[in-house]
């Protein structure tokens, strides 16, 4: 059974996906996806960390814009959510997805090498 953290913390998940729909701020730049949220004991912070699939100019403007449109997120959790509280929300760059990509990769050049040499 979940306690009500993780109950909160997934539920600020879905629900802040959908707000993030409504951005239209520009400078969210290239594919920018929500990897994972956290929630203080407190519940009174949430981390939403994310990645971009495009290149450092790109993640840096979309960086800015997420902090820029963080007022505009919470008012649209206080809306959808009814808490007592709804958390501060700090966005943080999730590399992630781009280091497992390099992993991948160097395995697959692993496994090239291996069947290159005759046993």
């Amino acid at each position: 059974m979940y306690d009500r953290g993780d109950r909160l913390k997934e539920l600020f998940r879905e629900e802040l996906v959908l707000a993030l729909r409504g951005v239209k701020d520009p400078g969210v730049a290239g594919l920018m996806t929500v990897t994972d949220v956290t929630l203080s004991q407190d519940r009174k912070l949430l981390k939403a960390y994310y990645s971009v699939m495009g290149d450092e100019g790109q993640r840096r403007s979309t960086a800015k814009a997420l902090e820029r449109c963080c007022p505009y997120l919470r008012m649209v959790l206080r809306e959808r959510v009814q808490i007592k509280v709804i958390p501060q929300i700090v966005f943080e760059f999730d590399d992630t997805p781009k280091r497992a990509s390099r992993i991948d990769k160097l395995l697959g050049q692993i496994e090239e090498e291996g069947h290159e040499k005759p046993s």
